[in-house]
């Protein structure tokens, strides 16, 4: 057994205090989660600079989901969060986010959970944003 934790996906940091990260162009300044060979905003190749990206930001959509995968429940809220560092994230949604409509536009605050642990104790950690109240 371990007590090894790993993120669901690359631009997870998981630490102290857990955020995304990024790439930026160096042309532009465009924000993308993913590595890329060129920029899709101007077309530039710098795409090498690895930027830490917030973990608070505006919603500016929001739709719930009825249907899903086997082992996914439902129904669930799904949205974009635009990153106050810059960039956007799609994402689950928590809190305040039951009335969908009512969620874009407001704030949201990033929250890491555990979502399974393999035979080995190799613990897997996602995130979500969770929305505030007015």
């Amino acid at each position: 057994m371990t007590d090894q934790v790993i993120p669901v996906v690359n631009y997870l940091v998981l630490g102290e205090r857990p955020h995304l990260a990024g790439f930026r162009c160096a042309d532009c300044g465009a924000v993308y989660l993913l590595r890329r060979s060129a920029c899709s905003r101007c077309g530039g190749a710098e795409l090498g600079e690895r930027v830490d990206l917030g973990d608070v930001g505006v919603v500016t959509a929001a739709t719930v989901v009825h249907r899903a995968p086997e082992g996914v429940q439902t129904p669930f809220v799904s949205g974009v969060v635009a990153l106050d560092g810059g960039g956007h994230v799609r994402t689950n949604l928590t809190g305040a986010a039951q009335d969908p409509v009512a969620a874009v536009g407001r704030r949201a605050t990033m929250r890491t959970r555990s979502i399974g642990t393999d035979s080995r104790g190799v613990k897997a950690v996602s995130y979500e944003f969770e929305v505030q109240k007015e």
